[in-house]
């Protein structure tokens, strides 16, 4: 009401003689400051499909998970927790340092405070509820984790607070995360529905906790927008016109987990492969996508993915267990894409995919009588093999100079039959040139 008023009163002193294009200036300026902060105040539905995906894949991974094929410990977890909280600690520093964040410092401790306790309750309640063994054995704390569950909640956080300044901050910190998500799988300290789970689990208690602070302290927590040089028509949300730039990229690869031992694998002298049965879980998968568009609605693009993967090897001799081992695979592929404005701020596309997948070589160890690394048994050998396929682009503008959105792409692998026929689910944080 005030800003109504206010504004009918600039109008009123322009007609009055003064002069109207400043003033006209001046009143765009506090419509699109109000609209943005009303924008700000609204419940953000960014990542609501992270905890879905966990959902599913708790359900998809049970026979997984349960197969008799125990990791090897590894004693990096609490070092893991330095990656997971440097998004929170990148937010205060700068706050601490005078960068002007979106919210006063009371909305941030109440935000941050009300995150915190509703990530670390949900994740803790999960764990003591759902009992669940790490993949090393060493506990039932495994789902869902707690180290992706506060990495997440601080990328979401720092991308708040800071994603206006630049969306490289934005992309950082959800870097950040992903990174936090494929140690805990590197490390055996989880299984891969229990580092989804934790992820979703942390951005909607973030935004659900900004939601609720607004709620109670109200527009007052939240910092002008506009910059000190009144540039204000960089905050203006204007209708998404693609253009090019940089996409990280972070989901999970999936399809064909169970595969014959005897039709791509080498048996070590002394093991018998019939029967053998090599089963993946389905994969993380990370990169970086380069885009350049020819013109307003066609572009080609360079994509470079490193994707992990938990195997194990299932044996009919039930006297015999192997070791769990890890699938790491790289990619390399070149896109060409159209995308249609389905909304003045959504955008839907389609795209072919052709390049090369790289897999390391993996090598499964028997498990001996005191639980050391035993004899090999069967080995994965290394391959380079072209790669096609088609997918689709969402993008959804969150400010003049980032996106987010989601891809999903088919891709087969050719003359293999390696994990062949895959689906890639990714999120995706674009910056624009």
């Amino acid at each position: 009401m005030k800003r109504l008023l206010l504004a009918l009163l600039l109008t009123g002193i322009a007609s009055a003689g003064r002069s109207q294009d400043s003033l006209v200036h001046l009143l765009q300026q506090l419509v699109v400051e109000d609209s943005l902060v009303r924008n700000e105040m609204r419940f953000s539905r960014d990542g609501i499909f992270m905890p879905i995906r966990g959902i599913v894949q708790t359900f998809t991974h049970r026979n997984f998970n349960r197969l008799p094929a125990p990791y090897r410990e590894n004693n990096h977890r609490w070092e893991d927790y330095g990656l997971a909280l440097s998004p929170l600690a990148a937010t205060w520093a700068m706050k601490a340092f005078g960068v002007k964040s979106r919210s006063t410092t009371r909305r941030m401790l109440v935000a941050n405070a009300m995150a915190t306790g509703l990530t670390i309750g949900l994740t803790q309640t999960l764990k003591w509820s759902v009992n669940a063994e790490r993949p090393d054995e060493s506990n039932n704390n495994s789902f869902p984790s707690m180290h992706a569950s506060l990495a997440y909640m601080g990328a979401t956080i720092l991308s708040r607070e800071y994603g206006h300044i630049s969306p490289w901050i934005t992309i950082g910190g959800y870097a950040a995360a992903t990174g936090t998500q494929m140690l805990r799988i590197g490390h055996n300290a989880h299984w891969m529905n229990d580092i989804f789970m934790g992820a979703g689990i942390g951005v909607v208690s973030t935004h659900l906790a900004y939601f609720l602070t607004d709620r109670i302290i109200g527009r007052k927590g939240i910092n002008p927008f506009l910059n000190a040089d009144g540039n204000w028509e960089a905050w203006v949300k204007p209708r998404l016109e693609e253009g090019s730039g940089i996409r990280l990229i972070s989901g999970t690869e999936t399809s064909g987990r169970s595969l014959s031992a005897a039709d791509f694998a080498q048996a070590e002298e002394g093991f018998d492969m019939t029967g053998a049965t090599i089963r993946s879980s389905a994969s993380i998968t990370t990169g970086v996508e380069a885009e350049w568009f020819l013109t307003d609605q066609c572009y080609l693009s360079a994509i470079a993915r490193y994707t992990m993967s938990q195997a194990k090897l299932e044996i009919p001799d039930y006297t015999l267990t192997a070791w769990g081992e890890h699938i790491h695979t790289y990619h390399g592929n070149i896109a060409a894409g159209w995308v249609y404005p389905v909304m003045k701020d959504i955008h839907v596309g389609i795209r072919t995919l052709w390049g090369i997948r790289y897999n390391e070589g993996v090598t499964f160890h028997r498990v001996s009588q005191d639980r050391q690394v035993g004899e090999p048994l069967l080995h994965i050998k290394p391959q380079l093999r072209p790669v096609g396929g088609t997918g689709i682009v969402i993008d959804m503008l969150q400010s003049h100079n980032q996106t987010v959105g989601f891809n999903i792409d088919f891709l087969h692998t050719f003359n293999t039959r390696f994990l062949a026929n895959r689906w890639v689910i990714g999120s995706t944080w674009k910056a624009k040139f």
